[in-house]
């Protein structure tokens, strides 16, 4: 188990442009990757169309973890 006191970093990364198919593909490796590389960090993952994600993002980050 990693010290808590070093958990001080965070990632915010926004993806567009993307098919469905696409995002599902990248919303399923996001998961996996963070599971394998970071199994104790907490993460949210936002989705939508595009035009409506830019108002959503930023509180959607701040509600429930995956």
């Amino acid at each position: 188990m990693t010290d808590d006191s070093k958990r001080d970093k965070a990632l915010h990364a926004r993806i567009d442009n993307l098919t469905s198919e696409e995002q599902e593909k990248m919303v399923t490796a996001i998961r996996q990757a963070k599971k394998s590389i970071a199994p104790e960090a907490r993460g949210t993952i936002v989705e939508g169309d595009r035009k409506s994600l830019p108002s959503q993002d930023f509180k959607a980050l701040e509600g429930d973890n995956e």
